[in-house]
């Protein structure tokens, strides 16, 4: 059964390939890792702009790109990762150790770096005027069509 999820995303390159951090020990990742699909739901509120993207997930462990994403993370968020499993139930918790300056450049085992890359994309611009555009990758070639709001 799919799940929705909310994510923060941490880069949006300019091949329309998006990426956030997860735990590795999460529900998100096993869910991700069974099946691969992914759709992320992006609103700029600021802007007026809502985009759905549809397309295949990589998880990213221990190379290049997880320590892009790890060493781009504030600190306070590097900690995380240094508590217990997500979902774990409280009273069997222990006290979070931090994941401070000594966790050095290099992600724990816990950390993961999911990157999407999208097969499709629904932009909706909340104008005035309304407007929305779906792209769709074929094979190799992208087409759009503007489609009713």
């Amino acid at each position: 059964m799919p799940e929705v999820r909310t994510v923060v995303l941490r880069h949006l390159a300019p091949d329309g390939s998006a990426t956030f951090a997860s735990d590795a020990r999460s529900a998100k990742m096993a869910a991700l890792t069974a099946g691969g699909w992914l759709e992320l739901c992006l609103w700029r509120p600021e802007v007026g702009l809502q985009l759905r993207l549809l397309g295949r997930a990589q998880v990213h462990r221990f190379d290049d790109h997880a320590v892009a994403v790890w060493t781009a993370l504030p600190l306070d968020t590097r900690e995380l990762f240094a508590s217990p499993a997500p979902g774990s139930p409280l009273r069997d918790a222990p006290a979070t150790e931090a994941a401070g300056p000594e966790s050095g450049d290099r992600p724990p085992a816990t950390f993961a770096a999911v990157r999407l890359t999208p097969r499709r994309c629904d932009r909706l611009e909340l104008g005035p005027p309304l407007r929305r555009r779906i792209w769709t990758l074929d094979e190799d070639r992208w087409r759009s069509e503007d489609v009713v709001p």
